[in-house]
């Protein structure tokens, strides 16, 4: 994801291997987000590059190469592939849309790379960059006041490191209306040569703002007055990119994972909250999209949501064993909201097999239930 901290890493690593006895003329990094390189960027152009640097800096030994937002360079897996062949070097590449990446080095690299995703700080991160201490002994009651405001701060403008670290709204806006505009033209409509760009912004605001809501691409079709097709095409453009992401209904069997609707995620609630449709935020999404992205770290591809006379908000499987439920909600200060959400767990679990259950909310008292859990702490965990 763009401004997620992917070039501060290379960073890091480039200090780790100086640190380490590689000489600086080892080391070459390249961001092809320059302006200045924008009219030159081509696989010609990575030639020259290479051999002018091999000529003039580092004529002989290891070299290791650092190139930034290398999707920017047209067939830029083939260069690497040759050159990651032929020559005595090791190369580090980011890009701001992981899957196509992760597809286009699987095609030309297979079996020698790896490849990880940069996501948005965690609110564990977050309080560290907000020198924030954790407890070291963490029980349910009570957050203390600096915690308790971080969260606050963190539903509103989500994990983004320089978003994080601005010291003023007036900044934090503008950074984060920045961050949409690039994301949406830079990595979805030019990649894609998308040329209707009012339709795919007014449809990724449409989907960020329904974060933690259950969307179905027929339905997305019919308000847009687009196709079936096109509303799946687009939808998996903003997933690239990291504007978005989805949690499928569990089921062993595809026909029946497809036949029902998908659950979306905004990728970072700043940049949800900052371009959202909503007059006032739905809090509850809020919290389940920050549990969602907890889990989205921690279990990976692992997560789910099911539904059957009530609904789960996560499912997470091993394999094909379910193994943990688990419910959201901003608070429980109502007997039906109460019979509502246990009566959903109790379902599920009696479906599934599974007595590990959770239920997180935003704030407990000291007469709930050992299985309920407060937001802060989950965050923490």
């Amino acid at each position: 994801m763009r401004r997620a901290g992917k070039t501060t890493i290379l960073f890091q690593l480039m200090d780790h291997l100086e640190s380490s006895g590689i000489p600086k003329e080892a080391m070459l990094h390249v961001n092809f987000e320059e302006p200045a390189l924008a009219a030159n960027l081509n696989t010609d152009f990575l030639d020259e590059l290479y051999n002018d640097y091999r000529a003039n800096i580092f004529p002989k030994g290891k070299a290791y190469l650092f190139f930034d937002e290398i999707q920017n360079v047209p067939q830029w897996e083939r260069w690497v592939r040759a050159r990651n062949e032929s020559e005595e070097i090791k190369i580090f590449l980011t890009g701001s849309s992981a899957n196509l990446m992760s597809r286009e080095l699987g095609t030309v690299l297979t079996g020698r790379h790896v490849s990880f995703i940069v996501s948005p700080l965690c609110f564990s991160e977050y309080l560290q960059f907000q020198k924030i201490d954790v407890p070291a002994k963490k029980t349910k009651l009570p957050a203390s006041h600096d915690i308790q405001f971080a969260l606050e701060k963190y539903l509103q403008w989500g994990g983004l490191p320089e978003v994080v670290l601005s010291q003023s709204d007036d900044r934090r806006e503008l950074l984060l209306r920045q961050y949409f505009d690039d994301l949406l033209f830079k990595d979805v409509a030019m990649r894609h040569e998308i040329r209707d760009i009012a339709l795919l912004r007014h449809l990724a605001v449409y989907l960020m703002t329904q974060t933690a809501s259950l969307v179905s691409f027929h339905r997305i079709a019919k308000q847009f007055s687009i196709s079936i097709e096109k509303a799946g095409t687009y939808c998996v453009f903003l997933q690239e990119a990291f504007l978005i992401d989805c949690l499928s209904f569990f089921s062993l069997k595809t026909a029946e994972r497809n036949r029902h609707p998908f659950k979306v995620h905004a990728a970072d609630l700043g940049l949800r909250n900052i371009i959202a449709l909503s007059g006032s935020p739905d809090r509850g999404r809020l919290i389940e999209t920050a549990v969602f992205h907890q889990l989205r770290n921690k279990f990976k591809n692992e997560l789910y949501y099911w539904k059957g006379k009530h609904e789960i908000d996560f499912l997470r499987r091993e394999k094909n064993v379910v193994k943990e439920l688990i419910q959201v909600a901003q608070k429980i200060d109502k007997e039906e909201i109460v019979k509502r959400e246990f009566s959903a767990l109790k379902e599920a679990s009696e479906h599934f097999k599974t007595a590990h259950t959770t239920f997180i909310v935003e704030k407990i008292s000291k007469k709930m239930p050992n299985n309920i859990m407060p937001l802060w702490l989950f965050l923490l965990s």
